[in-house]
């Protein structure tokens, strides 16, 4: 079409769901065909303007209650210590339709599982006997051979016999044993009597990763092959510098981890787009794992911190982009809900290529710690105020960063149908369940999301009270106020009564 108002750039179209070019035309809506299309870009999409911006505009409501994390918890360790193996199951479905079997026990999924079991529970009893398990599977995993190639890429192991899945798989995936390190090093900072048993494992892995992070590997979500995907490489870098402090008496080996990790975090700007966005690979541009990444990998020190301008570049962007993608986020803008569901990247067609549990808390994770940045005082630089002002809707304060995330988390549990049970996936029309069931990575990160809201609103409550004393009755003192008491009064509402369109 010559019409300007179907001169819509690709990352704006948003379908209009009819198939032929008469019929999209009298549908208002613009045609054209795309051809090649790995994106999988709408050949009918509507004209510009036509399409509401989606919003993060939300006051702090908090998106779970106590008992209703207590049914998130009890759901998540259930899939942990498979009879007692150690091992922990990515979800107990046999049958999750185009995924098959879900059965199994993947390296990345357990380590990134038990690290979150560590962070949001402190070490019980039970927290403990479960990590010594999950330990012994390590140090058991790794003293086998394994027919398919290399012990150290295998990403998932039957269960409970703990050999090497038999079948054919996207191999080598190299993110497994960076993230095995980070948990078991935890776990050693939690349990100081362990880190002897643990050292020979961390060296190990460690060594590996230092020696091949420029190794050819799938992607976390299995399907593309890169020698440089983000996600592996900003994880490894915080393994590696972590571990050379774990190792720091062994100076050859801690000079080793030292300076890979300098070559990785040399290398990582190349991730980057001239505006400023984090690029998952070459070969695979828009990809939430980038958020995941930013919050599995952060050493705090500075390379990709949650306030700077490439992290909130890749948010706006990704938010942008599923906003438009899903009708799910169109409707909810339509009618003035807030919050966004999020999915893995641009043109995913795996089960219908629908938001994700996992990755819409891991955002909404990422918002709860930009909160607690803003909350201790950091300074938001006048381009990224700029461009968190346009997510959020209004002036970039912690407490509104504290509100968007729960915008998000709420949004999230409007499709929860079952208690607190969750799906890997949530349909993107419909609304409705999707893909595996009882996800255990979704439970991991709903609790690491409701843990970083738990410091930012304390945060927030503490900044308050302080600007509160020095402005006592001043109109700021009373702002502060009723921010205070958006923290303390603004439960979850029902399910039953929050707007849906499922």
């Amino acid at each position: 079409s010559t019409d300007v108002t179907c001169q819509v750039e690709s990352m704006d179209k948003v379908d209009c769901h009819v198939g032929d070019q008469s019929s999209c035309e009298a549908a208002g809506c613009c045609w054209k065909p795309v051809g090649p299309n790995p994106g999988n870009l709408p050949w009918c999409y509507h004209k510009a303007g036509t399409v509401k911006a989606c919003t993060l505009k939300s006051g702090p409501r908090q998106p779970f209650s106590a008992v209703e994390m207590q049914e998130v918890r009890a759901l998540f360790e259930a899939n942990l210590d498979i009879q007692g193996s150690g091992m922990v199951l990515a979800a107990p479905d046999h049958d999750a339709g185009p995924g098959g079997d879900y059965y199994f026990a993947w390296q990345r999924d357990g380590a990134l599982s038990m690290g979150a079991l560590l962070q949001t529970s402190g070490l019980g009893v039970d927290v403990e006997t479960k990590m010594d398990h999950w330990l012994a599977w390590v140090e058991r995993s790794y003293n086998q051979t394994d027919p398919n190639g290399d012990i150290m890429t295998e990403p998932k192991f039957v269960i409970p016999s703990g050999v090497p899945f038999p079948g054919g798989w996207c191999r080598p995936q190299t993110d497994g044993p960076g993230l095995r390190a980070i948990t078991l090093m935890a776990y050693a900072e939690a349990k100081l009597d362990v880190k002897q048993r643990v050292m020979p494992m961390v060296q190990k892995t460690l060594d590996w990763v230092a020696a091949n992070y420029t190794h050819n590997s799938c992607d976390l979500w299995e399907e593309v092959r890169s020698t440089d995907f983000f996600w592996n490489r900003y994880t490894m870098r915080k393994a590696l510098l972590q571990g050379s402090v774990f190792v720091a008496t062994d100076l050859q080996r801690a000079s080793t981890y030292t300076a890979a990790a300098k070559a990785i975090g040399d290398a990582l700007p190349g991730h980057v787009t001239s505006e400023g966005f984090v690029c998952e690979s070459q070969n695979r541009c828009y990809d939430t794992a980038t958020i995941e990444a930013f919050n599995v990998g952060d050493m705090a020190d500075g390379m990709f911190g949650p306030l700077s301008n490439e992290v909130v570049q890749t948010l706006r962007g990704l938010t942008h982009y599923f906003c438009n993608a899903y009708e799910l986020n169109q409707k909810a803008a339509q009618a003035g809900i807030p919050g966004v569901l999020y999915g893995r990247y641009q043109g995913d067609t795996y089960d219908g290529g629908n938001p994700w549990v996992l990755l819409t808390a891991s955002v909404a994770t990422l918002l709860y710690r930009q909160s607690l940045a803003v909350a201790k005082g950091a300074k938001v630089e006048l381009a990224v105020s700029k461009l968190l002002e346009g997510l959020l809707g209004q002036e970039v304060s912690a407490s509104n960063l504290l509100g968007a995330g729960d915008s998000i988390l709420n949004r999230m549990k409007t499709f929860l149908t079952n208690g607190m049970h969750m799906n890997e996936q949530i349909d993107r029309n419909t609304g409705g369940p999707s893909s595996a069931q009882d996800l255990t990575w979704n439970y991991a990160n709903v609790l690491k999301a409701m843990e970083a809201r738990e410091a930012a609103s304390a945060a927030v409550e503490t900044m308050c009270n302080r600007d509160n004393k020095r402005t006592s009755g001043t109109p700021s003192s009373e702002r502060h106020n009723q921010e205070r008491r958006a923290l303390r009064i603004k439960p979850e509402q029902p399910r039953s009564s929050m707007p849906s369109e499922a």
